[in-house]
C-alpha cells in the first residue's frame, strides 16, 4: 500500500515499510503529546497534564501524526480507503495489545466511538471512529456501543483552529443517552482516528461522567497522535 511492492502480505503492508511507519515514541501517557515527559508514579507525565490533567484517564496512540500514516487517514477518511483503514485500525490494535500485556494499560470493558455530527455523516458516508471501533473490537474481542453518544452540534473542521478556539467550541458538543448506560461498566475507550489537541476527547468525558452512574475510567485510543509544531521527531 505504500512502496507498491510485495502485494500479499498481511494488511497490504511489506515489513520493510511497517518497520519504517512513524510508531509513537515515549510520550505523556495523559494525552500522548510528546512535549519533554518527565517521571512521575513510573509513568510519563508533561508537565501540562501535572498542572491540569485531563478527565482521561490515558491515551494510547499507535503513530505520531507523520508520513505516510497521515496519507493513509486522508486516504480512509475522505477518499473511503477500507483498505487503508484495516492497516490503521490492525497497526493500533497491536500498540494496544502491546500495552496491556505490558500492564501499561488495563482492559477496557466498552468502546466508543467519537460520534459524527449527522450532517457530516450524510457528507463523508461513514463514521471513521465507528469502522476503528469495530475492527478493534474484532481483534481485541471487545464490546462496543456507537449509539449511546451522539453529537448534536455542527461544526466546521478544525485544521486551522488553535487550541483555545478548540476547547472553546467544544461545549455541549456530545450527548449521552442515560437509558444506554449499562451498569457495572466503569471501564471504557473513547476511539478516535487522530488526537490534535485532546479538546474532543475532554468534551466526550465530561458528557460521559456526567451522565454515567459511578465511578468512570476512561481511556482515549487512536490512531495518531498530532504533534505541537515547534517539536521535531525522528524516526
Amino acid at each position: 500500500m505504500i512502496c507498491g511492492a510485495h502485494p500479499h502480505q498481511q494488511n497490504n503492508i511489506c515489513a520493510a515499510c511497517r518497520a519504517d511507519l512513524p510508531w509513537s515514541k515515549s510520550a505523556c501517557s495523559k494525552c500522548a503529546e510528546y512535549i519533554g515527559p518527565i517521571s512521575l508514579d513510573s509513568e510519563q507525565v508533561c508537565a501540562h497534564c501535572l498542572q491540569q490533567a485531563p478527565l482521561y484517564n490515558r491515551t494510547v496512540s499507535a503513530f505520531d501524526y507523520l508520513m505516510p500514516i497521515n496519507g493513509l487517514i486522508n486516504q480512509f477518511k475522505h477518499q473511503h480507503n477500507l483498505a487503508a483503514g484495516r492497516l490503521l485500525t490492525a497497526c493500533l490494535s497491536q500498540t494496544v495489545g502491546q500495552q496491556i500485556a505490558q500492564g501499561q494499560t488495563i482492559v477496557p470493558q466498552l468502546l466508543i466511538p467519537v460520534p459524527l455530527h449527522r450532517q457530516r455523516l450524510r457528507q463523508r458516508g461513514f463514521n471513521q471512529a465507528q469502522l476503528i471501533a469495530t475492527g478493534l473490537g474484532q481483534l481485541l474481542g471487545l464490546r462496543i456501543n456507537a449509539k449511546i453518544c451522539h453529537r448534536v452540534v455542527y461544526q466546521v473542521p478544525q485544521q486551522t483552529q488553535s487550541r483555545r478556539q478548540r476547547f472553546a467550541q467544544m461545549t455541549g458538543v456530545f450527548q449521552v443517552h442515560k437509558t444506554g448506560v449499562e451498569q457495572g461498566i466503569n471501564r471504557i475507550a473513547i476511539v478516535d482516528d487522530v488526537m490534535t489537541t485532546g479538546a474532543t476527547a475532554q468534551a466526550l468525558s465530561q458528557t460521559l461522567l456526567n451522565t454515567w452512574d459511578g465511578p468512570l475510567d476512561i481511556q482515549v485510543w487512536c490512531v495518531a497522535r498530532a504533534q505541537p509544531p515547534n517539536v521535531w521527531i525522528e524516526w
